[in-house]
């Protein structure tokens, strides 16, 4: 049982015997975890929806000998777990928190690959050492071309901690939507958030979160040892936000939401300092909101076109240049990293700057050798889950095919070097990678949770080993019995063929 659960722990030595989990378990908690216990709660509120277990599955204890779960902290804080089961009791000893929040995953799916009843577990005796090899495990998801209210996020999260995925990045302005208020600029909410459907039962379609809410949704994301990344797309894909406040515009003409897909030339203007007064209001608001030490400023596909007939912009040698460059530095005068599309790795960025590669893996190569680290999230074959499962017309997906083989074949390093020369370049620099869902034709939770879960299992295990899930002779038996599971569960899998 435990070589199902995925990713694959690093270590598993199964022993005989096993711990019967009767309702609940009394833990004994040691170490810096023992200091503040709201991640029990967390956890639990996880478990309970994962697996359905009735109750609560932790319950704190005050005495070590009685407690059927010892958690305890190692003599070093890396980001690695021992979980322990015997006939006696369950032993789970973490380096960090993150790792703490690994080790209870690993124990959750075995409880949801062992469900029934939801009542009582007998856990087979494993001796488990474990620790991910990529530092960035991430997922993306676009709120911005459709908005996912915060009940679905917190779902999400369910399944990142599940999968021992860390990061959680939301793109959360677009051309089509914004959706993060800032103070003093009511607009945005008013305005840039919404967009005109034109259809018999819906006239305008979008909305924003509550800054309470995002909040919220960043607590139990570090409770479950997950870093939200924020998205602030800009100075490209920017008509809802201009169709706001057109003088962040080099013209200053009226814009509209865009109601269509695709790339348009709305750019912030490059000259004007009520630009940089705008996104430095921004980037102070997101880190009032989000905890975690990264900004994404976006970066991607921006047109040219409207720098070149602006008097001011024309005059600057490379507008690109100039507020990509500004846009990063407000971020680190903000105490964030920043984290650009690979279309900014040819600028002179802060060298705190991360490159999220999405396009031709030789632009990794190339962000490498300027001394950039980078996460991978390859557009083709490998990371878009906004792609369709199968080439069929059967199958709901855009502009290509990513099969759940395709998200199993990819590993951050792997891809680099495969796909392009890399000698002489630090392989340390990679940090991990990332699957990415737009969702242009994603309207609801359903249809996101069919399109990401099934080639996130296969994410998930090349990113925690290094190694392409493919390459691991159990991986399609193990995923289909953890499908299987989640699709009992109530969450819509794609149950369809894996190639």
């Amino acid at each position: 049982m435990w070589h199902n659960v995925l990713p694959k722990p690093q270590t598993i030595v199964e022993r005989p015997g096993q711990f019967q989990i009767r309702g609940r378990l009394r833990v004994f908690v040691q170490g810096p975890a023992a200091d503040d216990t709201s991640w029990l709660a967390r956890v639990n509120a996880a478990v309970r929806r994962l697996v359905g277990w009735p109750g609560d599955l932790l319950h704190p204890s005050a005495d070590r000998p009685a407690a059927d779960m010892w958690i305890e902290s190692r003599d070093d804080a890396e980001p690695g777990y021992d979980l322990s089961v015997s006939q006696e009791r369950i032993v789970l000893r973490y380096g960090d928190h993150a790792a703490l929040a690994h080790g209870l995953a690993t124990l959750s799916q075995a409880l949801l690959l062992l469900s029934g009843s939801g009542r009582s577990a007998d856990l087979p005796a494993v001796e488990i050492s474990d620790a991910p090899h990529c530092e960035w495990r991430g997922f993306m998801l676009d709120v911005a071309r459709h908005v996912f209210g915060p009940d679905s996020l917190q779902r999400l999260l369910d399944l990142l901690w599940l999968l021992r995925l860390n990061r959680f990045h939301l793109h959360l302005t677009d051309d089509q939507g914004w959706r993060l208020p800032v103070e003093g600029y009511p607009r945005l909410t008013s305005i840039a958030a919404y967009r005109e459907l034109g259809t018999s039962d819906n006239q305008r379609y979008g909305g924003s979160y509550q800054h309470a809410e995002l909040r919220e949704l960043d607590r139990a994301a570090t409770d479950l040892g997950i870093t939200i990344v924020p998205e602030i797309d800009l100075p490209g894909h920017a008509s809802a936000l201009l169709a706001a406040y057109p003088d962040l515009s080099c013209s200053g003409a009226p814009m509209s939401v865009e109601t269509r897909w695709g790339i348009f030339p709305a750019v912030l203007c490059a000259s004007r300092s009520r630009s940089r007064e705008f996104f430095e209001a921004v980037y102070a608001t997101v880190v009032q909101v989000f905890s975690g030490p990264y900004l994404h400023i976006g970066g991607d596909e921006v047109l040219p076109e409207p720098w070149r007939e602006c008097s001011d912009c024309a005059q600057l040698a490379n507008p690109y240049q100039t507020i990509v460059r500004s846009m990063a530095d407000s971020v680190v005068a903000c105490g964030r990293r920043p984290i650009a599309w690979d279309e900014a790795a040819g600028l002179d960025l802060p060298r705190e700057t991360i490159i999220m590669n999405w396009r031709e893996p030789a632009g990794a190569v190339a962000a490498l050798e300027k001394g950039y680290q980078i996460v991978l999230s390859p557009e083709r074959k490998a990371a878009y889950l906004d792609h369709k499962h199968l080439d069929s017309a059967l199958e709901p997906g855009r502009l290509a095919v990513c099969t759940v083989t395709d998200a199993a074949s990819f590993a951050p390093e792997d891809y680099v070097a495969t796909h392009a020369d890399r000698s002489g370049v630090d392989g340390g620099s990679i940090l991990g990678g990332q699957a990415n869902l737009w969702t242009e034709e994603v309207l609801f939770h359903r249809h996101v949770e069919y399109m990401a879960i099934a080639r996130l299992v296969a994410t998930a295990q090349g990113l925690w080993s290094g190694v392409p899930a493919a390459r691991y002779d159990r991986f399609f038996a193990a995923f289909d019995d953890l499908r299987h599971k989640l699709l009992l569960r109530g969450f819509a899998v794609y149950p369809g063929a894996v190639a």
